[in-house]
């Protein structure tokens, strides 16, 4: 690691704020309207806690083996065999993870403006532009965020405040009509994305004030969870559970726009959100993944692989799945599950044994 390449605690929040919320302000209210209905809206407070957690973990982890990612302390907490074979399989996860969602950000793209354009040439291009960010290091992807922070935000308020006159408040009832069984399904969903604050394990070596970490990384969830359910209210006030039924209804709801009869049509706005959001998203998890690898190789810089990773992810994108109906009923579905056993599971895994260790190796 670059010993210069240094970012703030605030910084991290920040990236990791935009790298959550890159994909899920588009995807999140239609699947969690079709699990929790008109309660969708309780579902990032629910599952705001799995980000929390993984927060706690990340920082525990840190605490233990400081200055290291999560594939430095890997092989001290499982040994030096195993721990390759279990950082081959995470790799891999990594890789699909990236793959599904380059092909995710390509489908939206070709399907509702690029409309003639190959989704290889969308996905390469994204990708490529993602590789020159993550050769340049954190710090560059860092303050590319920072950049693109207030202008998505601009964005997204501009989308509430024009739809504001046809929502309406009979939407949101009946209020609990089932209960909280419903909330709580469509929690499982939006922790999916909650658990990727587990990649603050990967942050920790590079940050110039570390005891600042857990403050701030705790802000992000906060604010993340705020502006999750800002948007699903702004979508379930509009549409009310037809957002279920429609993949981007963000997309759907722009439509919606039409001021004094010239100003419409602002589509664009969604399309800038989604291609910054997601080149955060991209940037970060192509950084960890080819920080990841180099750890794993035992290389002494990442740089010299981030084309050639950038070629897996490319083709992975393809692979991934045959149609977008596919790739969303699986992020929907079992998709849930997955994330969940490579962001949740595996790192509260590798954290017990560390304190299972540590005890009995106490006196």
């Amino acid at each position: 690691m670059n010993a210069k390449e240094q970012i703030s605690s605030a910084q991290m929040a920040i990236l990791m704020y935009q790298t959550v919320l890159g994909t899920a302000i588009l995807l999140l209210p239609s699947a969690t309207t079709a699990l929790a209905g008109r309660d969708m809206w309780l579902t990032p407070i629910i599952g705001s806690v799995c980000g929390f957690v993984m927060v706690w973990v990340a920082y525990r982890l840190h605490q233990y083996y400081p200055d290291q990612s999560i594939f430095g302390y890997m092989e001290s907490i499982l040994g030096k065999y195993i721990s390759k074979i279990v950082g081959f399989v995470f790799l891999l996860f990594n890789l699909h993870i990236l793959g599904a969602t380059v092909r995710d950000y390509s489908e939206f793209i070709v399907g509702n403006f690029f409309k003639k354009t190959p989704l290889i040439v969308v996905a390469a291009s994204m990708v490529l532009v993602c590789a020159f960010a993550v050769r340049a290091g954190i710090e560059v992807i860092a303050r590319c965020v920072q950049l693109f922070i207030p202008i998505v935000l601009l964005l997204l308020l501009l989308t509430i405040f024009f739809i504001i006159p046809d929502m309406k408040l009979t939407n949101l009832q009946p209020f609990l009509e089932n209960g909280l069984v419903p909330p709580i399904k469509g929690s499982l969903v939006v922790q999916g994305w909650f658990c990727q604050f587990v990649l603050i394990s990967y942050l920790y070596p590079t940050l110039k004030d570390p005891h600042k970490a857990l403050k701030w990384a705790h802000i992000s969830v906060a604010a993340v969870t705020f502006t999750m359910v800002i948007m699903n209210l702004a979508i379930l006030l509009l549409m009310g559970t037809l957002a279920g039924r429609i993949i981007y209804p963000v997309l759907f709801a722009s439509r919606y726009i039409m001021l004094a009869d010239f100003f419409e049509h602002v589509e664009a706005m969604i399309m800038m959100i989604w291609v910054l959001g997601t080149f955060s998203k991209l940037s970060l998890f192509y950084y960890t993944f080819a920080v990841g690898a180099a750890d794993w190789l035992k290389l002494t810089s990442y740089r010299s692989i981030v084309l050639p990773l950038g070629v897996l992810i490319t083709v992975m994108s393809i692979w991934v799945s045959n149609n977008l109906q596919e790739l969303a009923h699986f992020i929907s579905t079992s998709g849930t599950f997955y994330i969940l056993t490579g962001f949740v599971v595996f790192p509260i895994l590798l954290w017990a044994i560390a304190s299972v260790r540590r005890r009995l190796s106490q006196p």
